[in-house]
């Protein structure tokens, strides 16, 4: 635990990358963890040690001629090109790479929420008064939206981020989703670089780098940089993923260097595109090394992203069920492959698989709205991606024959969400949101074109001129205020002395 904080990140360990990739044998693994300081979760695996064996004498002659042949122009590795291909990609990708420094409880220093009075130093001074979170994010859109990781600012009442270039700027969360382990930030800025999303197929053995924020180096800026390469693709974390409730499927597994403090961060191809979200690891121990974790980044991933940075909520369908993978006996006697089905282990009651025409505890389900269950991941991925109210048609094995079952997909019930109906910004002891569209107290469309006090501390300087929680806020400095985003780029811009506040019926003075 940091004194001043936790990280919300990963670590992922390099193993051995040199000229020659030696590669050391392991000890026992201590844990897969999202890395935010505490709680990982036990893992019994153990890494099997490699036992090497001197070479014979007679194959010493042929070994040294194949390492003559190995020598050829044609077949060494540039390695000096390829040090200057990482070079490269840090000088191009880094700007659009920033740190994260997420506070659960908030400031009320007018400096807080304006760049241009921000800088390292003056953050440093603000969160060493607070519990805090690190994290990386990565610019995706040049107007100031930023991804990272969702449980790097679940807990957080006030957010900052840093740039390569040191400048620091405030943000503000435009919508997460707790279940993808996604979150879109905006802050006020526009024009800003941004990264590229690679759209081929990531392979093992391909390259991978890093740039992040390992242990809060880079919160005064320049991101640190790691290099990897693939070690496996569709890797699943089923014990973190239930304990979290976060979908951990579909996973790269590198070994890419990361820290804590790297969480959110991209994960790049040798192009400096970005194939994956670092995201969580399988804890190492003194003497061993780390294995880390990225959510790929796929067409349903960048949608997604999209939806957030509208502020829409991501919903995800629902059937009430729990599942695991067949037994080669169950298989069998419902004429299947032992790579098809998930069997049903129980039934919620109340849910949309119960009833007498629903599931039953032990059917082998196949199919869900046309498309082959292969394991549990593709099951759960597959109910997710059902319509909410619509009719999903199931396939199953039941008695040694096949049925087709027909069940009403519902919401999942998921953790604290943010969308464009729950922003949130902190401002002069204020929390301010948006207007809820059937808010009582909004008599007509002019009213509605604000934003809304959701709560307010005794001691904030607005209290004493009349604002209360449930007021509307129509502008701020003379301008009409629509929208967080409005309100958060005008207190940017604008000197906290001319910050006039326009309710509904009157002004409240700045000072």
């Amino acid at each position: 635990m940091f004194r001043r904080g936790r990280f919300a990140a990963v670590t992922l360990v390099a193993f051995g990358l040199a000229v020659g990739l030696s590669l050391r044998p392991c000890s026992p693994l201590s844990g897969i963890s999202l890395a935010v300081g505490a709680d990982a979760i036990s893992k019994s695996e153990v890494a099997p040690k490699a036992v090497l064996s001197p070479p014979r004498a007679d194959k010493v002659a042929e070994s040294a001629n194949e390492a003559t042949d190995l020598s050829d122009d044609a077949d060494t590795l540039d390695l000096t090109g390829l040090q200057s291909k990482f070079q490269s990609i840090a000088q191009r990708v880094a700007p659009a790479v920033v740190s994260i420094s997420a506070a659960e409880t908030a400031s009320d220093a007018e400096s807080a929420v304006r760049a241009e009075e921000m800088n390292p130093q003056r953050l440093e001074s603000l969160l060493e008064k607070t519990t805090r979170t690190i994290g990386t994010g990565f610019i995706v859109d040049s107007d100031g939206f930023i991804v990272t990781n969702e449980h790097v600012i679940e807990d957080s009442q006030q957010i900052w981020v840093t740039c390569d270039d040191h400048k620091v700027y405030p943000a503000i969360v435009v919508g997460s989703d707790p279940r993808a382990d996604l979150a879109v930030l905006k802050i006020p800025a526009k024009n800003l670089p941004t990264v590229t999303f690679a759209n081929g197929i990531c392979r093992r053995g391909q390259w991978t780098i890093t740039l992040g924020n390992p242990y809060g180096l880079a919160t005064e800026g320049q991101m640190s940089l790691s290099v990897g390469v693939v070690s496996a693709t569709n890797r699943s974390l089923p014990k973190l993923a239930n304990k979290e409730d976060r979908l951990y499927s579909n996973l790269i597994q590198t070994t890419a260097q990361i820290n804590p403090g790297n969480s959110g961060g991209p994960l790049l191809d040798v192009s400096g595109q970005v194939i994956g979200i670092d995201t969580a690891v399988i804890l190492p121990q003194k003497q061993t090394n780390g294995i880390g974790f990225a959510i790929s980044i796929t067409p349903q991933l960048l949608d997604e992203i999209r939806q957030l940075e509208q502020g829409r909520e991501v919903i995800y369908g629902y059937m009430g069920v729990t599942v695991s993978p067949p037994t080669p006996r169950q298989a069998r006697d419902a004429n299947l492959s032992e790579d098809i089905g998930v069997c049903v282990e129980s039934v919620e009651p109340g849910s949309p698989a119960a009833g007498a025409d629903g599931l039953n505890a032990g059917d082998l389900i196949i199919e869900v709205n046309g498309e082959t269950v292969t394991d549990t991941d593709r099951f759960v991925r597959l109910v997710g991606a059902a319509t909410v109210g619509r009719t999903a048609t199931v396939i199953v094995a039941r008695d040694g024959a096949r049925m087709t079952i027909h069940l009403t997909a519902a919401k999942r019930p998921v953790q604290y969400v943010v969308s464009n109906q729950n922003q949130r910004l902190y401002w002069r002891g204020m929390v301010l949101g948006p207007v809820p569209t059937n808010w009582p107290m909004a008599l007509n469309a002019k009213q509605l074109a604000g934003i809304l006090v959701v709560g307010i501390e005794d001691d904030s300087p607005l209290k004493k001129r009349g604002v209360s929680a449930g007021t509307i806020i129509t502008a701020i400095a003379g301008q009409p205020v629509r929208s967080l985003l409005d309100f958060q780029k005008i207190l940017n811009d604008v000197p906290a002395e001319k910050c006039d506040v326009q309710l509904a019926d009157q002004v409240v003075a700045a000072q």
